[in-house]
């Protein structure tokens, strides 16, 4: 209807205004173009066929100016008419070319808008995800840094790649200093070789609980350590390493040791006590016999080895006491010469001395008294010669001295000298340790520890130094006493049961 409406309006516009009449399809093509442009083909076509029938009837008698020869005014309708559909139908072609790009073209930009929310959405789903993963991992890393757990990882190569603050608290080695190293640097070097032996079994994929092994520190300490190790893995499973948790033992091992030192002690007492009782009694018989035997001793020499007989029984007996827990005296805490005392203990040893071809030399540079228990310092002076002696079996030099000292305090200082075969470097801190002996046949490993037991208690200081090597061993002990002890003469023993 449109088509046929606008076909009208030109038809009138050419009939009314009378120049236009000699030309009466001037207007017929650009109505039908436009026509069929903004309505479509059928549109135009209508229009093609309203301007023709209408150009028929009103402008016959007008001379067509639409040249086709001599051809009748039906033909050149008819061309028009043909030509007008014509136009249409590629007016109509180019229109719905058009509008299928304009489809096209719309379709493909929703696609871009939609790939492009898609991805915009894409994009915050991985930057919330890495922003979680990001805050997941610094509470993780806060963990392993607070932990007091060591917490470190290693490649399979054994170069460290992570380090907490533990393990700089506990080694003495920053971050900076061991990530890119070997974790060898921390181990012992006797057991370099586990190191191997943990990377194969974490190539293997296998887990490690409570491995107890030791360590090295910064300052060259060996700790005792327990170790869980466990394999790193990619996103593809490949085990690319391991992680490692330790936590220093050495204190636990301290007191596993203590404790099973204190069950021997008490073992020990018991049966040292269940001794002396049964000693008892023979040895009050034997001190009885020496006095009824001293009335036969007439000779000078015989005379002095029985007080020195009677002397050491005496002492026996009182161990033997103090064993059994009868009493502790005060009584004993007496001022004495300690020169007097280590000149009594050499008389005694010296016999044995010459038999093993050990040649004395004493240098006794002070009569200084100290308040003291006399029983406990002979017991000490005695540990020690005897200790001497076993250290040189084919013979040596044995050098005694007592020397007054007023560093760390007024006192007098025993130094004991030998030529033997020396303590090594690795035994040397455990020389005071309860039955702890480099003695393969005899020796209880208690003397030095009971000697540093009464030397403290007098508050006195007892060192040790030895070499091991070749052309230089031998043992030294240097004895402080100090001139007040904290003992106070007394002349009463004090019971305890």
């Amino acid at each position: 209807m449109l088509g046929c409406l606008t076909a009208c309006i030109a038809v009138g516009i050419t009939h009314t205004v009378t120049p236009l009449r000699a030309f009466s399809l001037l207007l017929a093509f650009p109505t039908v173009i436009l026509t069929a442009w903004f309505f479509g083909m059928w549109g135009g076509a209508f229009c093609a066929i309203t301007e023709t029938v209408l150009v028929n009837y009103f402008l016959t008698k007008s001379q067509l100016r639409f040249s086709l020869g001599n051809a009748p005014q039906a033909v050149r309708l008819g061309v028009f008419l043909l030509l007008s559909i014509m136009l249409c139908w590629i007016i109509r072609q180019s229109a719905q070319k058009r509008a299928n790009q304009y489809i096209e073209t719309s379709q493909r930009r929703l696609i871009i808008a939609k790939a492009e929310r898609e991805l915009a959405e894409a994009r915050a789903a991985i930057s919330e995800a890495l922003r979680n993963n990001a805050k997941h991992l610094g509470e993780l890393a806060a963990i392993v840094d607070s932990s007091d757990d060591v917490i470190l990882s290693k490649d399979l190569n054994g170069t460290i790649t992570s380090w907490n603050a533990a393990a700089t608290r506990v080694f003495g080695y920053s971050a900076e200093e061991m990530v890119g190293t070997s974790i060898l640097r921390i181990i012992p070097e006797h057991l370099h070789s586990d190191e191997q032996a943990i990377i194969e079994n974490i190539r293997n994929g296998r887990r490690m609980d409570h491995f107890e092994t030791m360590r090295l520190t910064k300052d060259g300490t060996i700790l005792d350590v327990s170790l869980t190790i466990s394999p790193i893995r990619d996103d593809q499973g490949k085990i690319i390493g391991a992680s490692k948790i330790l936590r220093d033992i050495s204190n636990r091992k301290r007191m596993e040791q203590s404790l099973l030192q204190a069950e021997k002690i008490a073992a020990t007492g018991r049966m040292a006590a269940t001794i002396a009782h049964e000693i008892n009694n023979p040895l009050e018989a034997v001190i009885n016999l020496l006095y009824l035997l001293r009335p036969m001793i007439t000779d000078p020499d015989g005379i002095n080895y029985l007080s020195s007989a009677e002397n050491e029984l005496g002492r026996v007996s009182h161990i033997a006491k103090q064993t059994l827990g009868y009493y502790r005296e005060h009584a004993a805490a007496v001022s004495a010469s300690l020169a007097e005392i280590v000149s009594q203990a050499v008389t005694i040893y010296e016999p044995r001395c010459r038999a093993v071809g050990v040649e004395i030399k004493m240098s006794l540079n002070s009569t200084q008294k100290v308040v003291m228990r006399r029983g406990e310092m002979m017991q000490v002076i005695s540990n020690l010669i005897t200790n001497s002696i076993y250290a040189m079996p084919v013979g040596g030099v044995l050098s005694i001295s007592v020397d007054p000292e007023t560093s760390p305090a007024n006192g007098v200082v025993f130094t004991i000298r030998d030529t033997g075969v020396g303590i090594g470097a690795d035994d040397l801190p455990k020389v005071f340790d309860a039955f702890f002996t480099t003695r393969r046949s005899v020796g209880t490993g208690i003397g030095l520890y009971i000697a540093k037991q009464f030397i403290e208690g007098h508050g006195g200081q007892i060192e040790l130094e030895s070499n091991d090597a070749v052309d230089n061993h031998g043992t030294t002990v240097r004895v402080f006493l100090p001139i007040t002890t904290g003992h106070q003469d007394s002349t009463t023993a004090t019971r305890l049961f």
